[in-house]
Order: structure tokens, then sequence, then C-alpha cells
């Protein structure tokens, strides 16, 4: 084969190679959107769910608070009390697991937010477990004052999180701007929390 030949058929093999890696560039490229895209659909989602099932928590905590006034020693009391109690938990275990699915790499400017939120739906997570294990413990559904308050806590930030999630336009600062003060009282490093990173 002569050279002007093996040159032409390398100038074409060349072309080929460049034509490929391009249109794999551009493939690569538009699979990584769909899958940024799919990633940040999944959070709203999970956002969804834990609105609905903190709705529900929020409700029968409300329920649980208002038997807690009533003496516990009445087993008709006593059951509703183990009733509203083992919904609040189950609620709880499903919004934890749906926070673990929230990933906040790809969520661009509102990145920081949607952590804040994870971090602080986590300290709600660890109220109600504490709580579980000291009624565990106590074989009694007694709470103090300060319980109290912070179960009312509970159910307000949830209730926000509904009354927000309502809008058509999801806004997460909005949110975490509502449920500050609920914060404050359920997590008592919330403050020390949002200092550190600027809030």
């Amino acid at each position: 084969m002569n050279k002007p030949k093996l040159r032409k058929l390398l100038n074409r093999f060349l072309i080929v190679i460049v034509g490929v890696f391009v249109i794999y560039s551009i493939y690569v490229q538009l699979e990584y959107k769909h899958y940024v895209n799919q990633s940040v659909d999944r959070n709203y989602e999970s956002l969804s769910i834990i609105t609905v099932q903190g709705s529900n928590l929020a409700k029968r905590l409300g329920e649980f608070v208002d038997l807690t006034t009533e003496k516990e020693e009445n087993n008709e009391v006593k059951n509703d009390l183990y009733n509203s109690w083992s919904i609040v938990i189950a609620e709880n275990r499903s919004i934890h697991s749906y926070l673990f699915a929230i990933s906040t790499i790809h969520m661009g400017d509102t990145s920081s937010d949607w952590d804040l939120l994870q971090y602080s739906l986590f300290r709600v997570d660890e109220f109600i477990s504490g709580m579980t294990n000291k009624f565990l413990k106590n074989h009694s559904y007694a709470i103090s004052s300060e319980e109290k308050e912070k179960m009312d806590a509970v159910i307000t930030v949830f209730s926000t999180i509904s009354e927000e999630k309502g809008n058509e336009l999801v806004n997460i600062e909005g949110i975490l701007q509502s449920i500050k003060e609920p914060m404050l009282i359920i997590d008592d490093n919330y403050s020390d929390t949002l200092e550190r990173i600027g809030r």
C-alpha cells in the first residue's frame, strides 16, 4: 500500500475515532444529566412521603400527649397510649428510612438547606427513639413537662412541613426558617449547630 493511500486511511480512521468520542461524550453528558434529574426528583418524592407520614405522626402524637393527662392505671387509657405510640414509632421508622434515601449532592445551591433539613429531622427521630427507650425501661408512658413541650414542638415541626409542602413551589429555606423555633426546643444543641454552619 502506497503512502498517500495509507495517510488517507489513517485520516478516515482518526475522523471515525473523534466522531465516536464526541458521540460517546454527548451520551455520557445526557446520561449524567438524566441521573441528576432523577436524584433531584427522588429527593422531592421522599420529602412528599415524609410530609404525609409526618402529618400522621403529628396527629397520633397529639392524641398521645392528650392521653397522658389521664390516669394511666385505666386499662383503656393504657391501651390507647400504647396504640398511639406504636403508630408514632412506625411512622418515625418510615420517615427515618426516607431521610436516608435523600441525597443532597446534586441539589446545587440548595444543598446546604437540604443537609440542614435532613439533620433536623434526624434530631426529631433521635428524640422519639429516646422516648421509646424511656417508656420501655420505665414500663410507663408518663412524661415530664419538658418532654411534653418537646412533643408539642415535634407536632409543630411536622405540621409546618406539611403546610409548607402544600405550596406549589417547595421552599426548603422557608421550611427551615419556620421550624427553627420548635427545633431549638427539641434539640438542645441546635443553636450551636446553626452557629457552626453560619445560620
